[in-house]
């Protein structure tokens, strides 16, 4: 199938539907007039129609989980209810979750606009791909809010980070993600190794708000491990070690160390 290319124009039209939401896959096919129809859309694992209700609906609560990291800040500071919001619906989240596991659609059929050449605040992308997945902002130089790059030239800096580390998920799939990476963060990456790795003793399933869930068997009954938590993670890697090791506490404890007398305390003789 030849890859069918958009206009500037057209690339305008298609970018203008999802807004703040532009990680979608769409089918498009070739009319006979030349002209190039959007057939379906597919975004989060899901196959739309467009134009639907269903799809106006879907990039509505984007927008507003988009809005609530804008709003908020990081999504650790966000309640539980907001929190399970914005994994759900955030563009971000979308993108992590399509990029590792919902790739079981023939590629070929499909065209991206999840990197629209649109240039933004490097401060607005921090917003959008950090704080709303609890990850911390990194910055190659000093006063770069305003500095407008692509997504694509957000994603380059960010590895320039020398803190990040690598991180197997599977035979020839890898990412990075800081050393410091929040439970949330790493524990969707975690849960991701163990669910490709097939272990017996472990299953691995998306709850209803697209995070992932790991359960183990004991006496008979499965028992979920939050991979969210620190506590959860480094309970899953009794049964599946990490290459990056378990989470320690990050606490330092201050030692406290005998001051020396000066010279102006000592008695004299």
């Amino acid at each position: 199938m030849e890859k069918l290319k958009f206009t500037k124009e057209e690339q305008n039209a298609v970018f203008g539907l999802f807004d703040k939401c532009d990680v979608a896959l769409l089918k498009v096919s070739l009319l006979e007039n030349g002209e190039k129809h959007i057939d379906k859309v597919y975004l989060d694992g899901k196959l739309y129609d467009i134009p639907s209700k269903e799809l106006t609906w879907k990039l509505y609560l984007c927008e507003g989980a988009v809005d609530l990291i804008r709003e908020k800040g990081s999504i650790l500071k966000l309640d539980n209810d907001e929190k399970n919001f914005v994994i759900r619906n955030h563009p971000a989240w979308i993108l992590l979750r399509t990029d590792i596991v919902f790739k079981d659609h023939n590629i070929d059929e499909f065209y991206g606009v999840a990197k629209s050449g649109l240039k933004r605040p490097y401060g607005l992308w921090c917003q959008d791909y950090c704080d709303s997945m609890g990850e911390k902002r990194y910055y190659p130089r000093k006063n770069m809010n305003s500095y407008m790059v692509t997504y694509d030239e957000f994603a380059t800096l960010l590895k320039t980070d020398k803190d990040k580390v690598r991180f197997p998920i599977k035979k020839g799939l890898f990412t990075t993600f800081s050393k410091q990476a929040t439970p949330l963060y790493r524990g969707f990456f975690e849960a991701m190794r163990v669910k490709f790795e097939d272990n017996p003793n472990l299953k691995v399933d998306f709850n209803k708000y697209g995070y992932p869930e790991v359960f183990y068997q004991k006496n008979g009954q499965m028992v979920k491990i939050d991979v969210s938590t620190k506590d959860g993670l480094n309970k899953l890697f009794e049964f599946s070690p990490s290459p990056l090791g378990k989470i320690e506490d990050s606490e330092k404890k201050s030692i406290q160390k005998k001051k020396r007398p000066t010279k102006g305390n000592k008695k004299r003789k």
